[in-house]
């Protein structure tokens, strides 16, 4: 009776501390409570055509010269900008939204200096000014600065409340007299769906014999993802004065569903009665 007891003990005690270290390895967005969604419903040959990406944090698969859109190079890599000379943007290869690291080292500058970072969806808008998004369409979004006054190591971690909410491409370009400066890192953290520590655990599956259905249906499926957002993170108002500001509290929990990751970052009945039901068959992503 006692090696019963023991062997029962034993079998608990390994069962928590197994639950206990997956919990604990769980990835939700920043200090958002997990759900209980972690893997995948239905698992199959289809997951390849998931959008979602496996990891919160992502890097640009490729980069293109601004002026004249040739590639010169992809990712993982190093390259240089010049004030007045150089500007590239980032494709990321999808539509993604959050917060951007940069780290660079800046090997000359006379006076002050800054690398201006600008967003869009469609690569016809790339350039210094982001697309609209912040609801005063009288204007572009501008750009956001990370500063510098001499040469050194930097790090710029997007303001929380400059958070962008969709883009496919980022534009760097550097300003100031004679500056230069190489770019080391770029890395992107993802907060769409914030309650799930593994974006690829869909609750819903498509399959065909049609592969170009298929990715209509899973980009469908990663466009309602990518606006399921948390409820601190939607569009603000009163309009800024410039660039955008996503500190607009939308409602109660931990996850909402918006009618667009970039704008308007709002709820609206209508659209959810479409949104909410493609949401429940492929993601299940409603909470």
């Amino acid at each position: 009776m006692a090696s019963s007891y023991l062997l029962c003990f034993s079998t608990i005690t390994i069962w928590f501390i197994l639950c206990a270290k997956h919990v604990s390895s769980q990835t939700c967005w920043r200090d958002t409570p997990c759900s209980d969604i972690i893997t995948a419903a239905f698992p199959g040959e289809w997951e390849a055509d998931i959008f979602a990406p496996a990891s919160r944090t992502i890097s640009p698969a490729t980069i293109f010269d601004l002026s004249t859109g040739e590639e010169v190079g992809s990712w993982p890599t190093t390259f240089t900008l010049a004030s007045n000379q150089s500007e590239v943007y980032l494709d990321f290869g999808k539509e993604v939204g959050s917060i951007v690291t940069l780290q660079y080292e800046v090997s000359s500058v006379n006076g002050a200096g800054a690398i201006g970072l600008a967003f869009t969806e469609a690569k016809n808008w790339v350039g210094w000014d982001s697309d609209f998004s912040n609801g005063d369409y009288s204007r572009p979004d501008g750009a956001i600065y990370g500063n510098f006054s001499s040469a050194g190591n930097y790090t710029y971690v997007m303001p929380d409340e400059n958070l962008r909410g969709g883009f496919c491409y980022m534009t760097l370009f550097l300003v100031g007299d004679a500056a230069s400066a190489t770019i080391t890192n770029v890395n992107l953290e993802l907060s769409f769906q914030p309650t799930w520590s593994n974006l690829q655990a869909y609750q819903g599956y498509f399959h065909s014999n049609d592969d170009l259905l298929n990715q209509i249906w899973y980009s469908g499926a990663y466009t309602l993802q990518v606006d399921a957002i948390h409820p601190l993170t939607g569009r603000a108002w009163p309009l800024p004065d410039e660039a955008w500001l996503n500190t607009g509290e939308l409602g109660p929990g931990d996850t909402i569903n918006t009618d667009g990751a970039k704008r308007d970052r709002t709820v609206w009945p209508g659209d959810m009665a479409v949104a909410i039901p493609a949401a429940f068959y492929s993601t299940d992503g409603i909470e």
